[in-house]
């Protein structure tokens, strides 16, 4: 199996871009959270929890951009 380097150079800047997204998306996950505890502390998330949802976020986010950016890469590189 060949890699290109446009596909990976266009993985390595999808992967740049899934990081930054990864931390918009861990900004709301943490604030929806923290809204729960304060609106009722019976129903509220434990932290572990918030913290492995925030795990699994962010490797599926990376895989995808990752992908997407390889993909990317590859097809205009040729």
């Amino acid at each position: 199996m060949e890699f290109s380097l446009p596909g990976l150079l266009g993985a390595a800047v999808g992967s740049a871009v899934g990081v930054i997204d990864f931390s918009v998306i861990a900004m709301l996950v943490r604030r929806g959270a923290e809204r729960r505890q304060l609106a009722d502390p019976a129903r509220a998330f434990a932290p572990k929890q918030v913290e492995l949802v925030l795990k699994v976020l962010f490797v599926v986010n990376l895989c995808v951009f990752a992908g997407l950016g390889y993909w990317f890469g590859s097809t205009i590189g040729g």
